[in-house]
């Protein structure tokens, strides 16, 4: 993203935290909320819990990219804060939420872009594994929305949680049984918390990508091509899936999250951005 700094945005001066901001769609995030004049404090872990996601290792080093997003965007004027928190560890999470919030002038929420997936049919899978991909995708966004929601009720000036989930919650999908459950789970988690949160004027929404071409599907390329199919051939079935006949990018997914957190009247939704893929579902 190019664009420069908007000054004096609704979201001007207020802090907020992006769970999972280091890479992809959660840094494309990052950046769209600071240029909106947003102090951003990025979550993200070196190590993760198990090597059950598509880094297929427990060292995935997003601390250490959130650090360089940090640095990066911090010597072009704007005020964003790497955090080594693992979001699937409970007192992690309410110690460093707390943290952020109670150093905040205007704590305004939270935005759950954190998430893994696992390549494998039911039938082969094992339970630690579907729960890992649980963990991560659904487990963490409790956690940390739960956090963020009690200290926004207590402050009593509203705020707003917002959730990324996928079109994979909206559509099933062979093979990532496990990311599809999780995903929906999130997607009904937000509407609930959306409803519980409304009389405090705490608004959750939940977001929906299609296809983003992230590390997520750098390891979905090799695990979905089929026999004798190569990458060109991979990427035209999946275009071909699309009413618009492309894939999302990261930036227009974070344009899309950042008018959602400014409009005060848009809450319990699920609102996808996928190229019109969902009306295949």
């Amino acid at each position: 993203m190019t664009q420069e700094n908007t000054k004096h945005g609704k979201l001007a001066g207020k802090t907020m935290i992006v769970v999972g901001g280091a890479r992809g769609i959660g840094a494309a995030i990052v950046e769209a909320l600071a240029r909106q004049e947003v102090k951003v404090s990025i979550f993200d872990t070196d190590r993760a819990p198990t090597a059950t996601n598509h880094y297929q290792s427990r060292d995935i080093s997003g601390y250490q990219a959130a650090c360089q997003l940090a640095e990066k965007l911090a010597a072009q004027g704007l005020s964003v804060q790497a955090m080594a928190v693992d979001a699937t560890a409970e007192s992690q999470v309410v110690e460093a939420v707390d943290l952020v919030a109670h150093a905040a002038e205007d704590f305004y929420g939270l935005v759950n872009a954190i998430g893994s997936s696992h390549v494998a049919n039911t039938v082969d899978s094992s339970l630690s594994e579907f729960e890992a991909i649980l963990q991560t995708n659904l487990t963490a966004p409790y956690l940390t929305s739960r956090e963020a929601a009690r200290i926004l009720v207590r402050q009593g000036r509203g705020g707003a949680i917002l959730n990324i989930s996928s079109i994979a919650a909206k559509l099933a999908f062979p093979g990532i049984s496990a990311y599809c459950a999780a995903k929906s789970g999130l997607q009904g988690f937000s509407g609930a918390l959306a409803l519980e949160l409304a009389p405090h004027n705490v608004r959750v929404n939940c977001v929906c990508p299609g296809i983003v071409k992230t590390n997520m599907w750098k390891y979905l390329e090799n695990q979905l091509m089929g026999p004798g199919e190569n990458l060109e051939q991979l990427w035209a079935r999946m275009e071909g899936l699309i009413p618009l006949g492309r894939t999302q990018t990261a930036a227009n997914i974070a344009r899309f999250c950042v008018a959602i957190l400014e409009n005060e009247d848009i809450t319990a939704q699920s609102l996808s951005v996928d190229g019109g893929m969902n009306l295949y579902g």
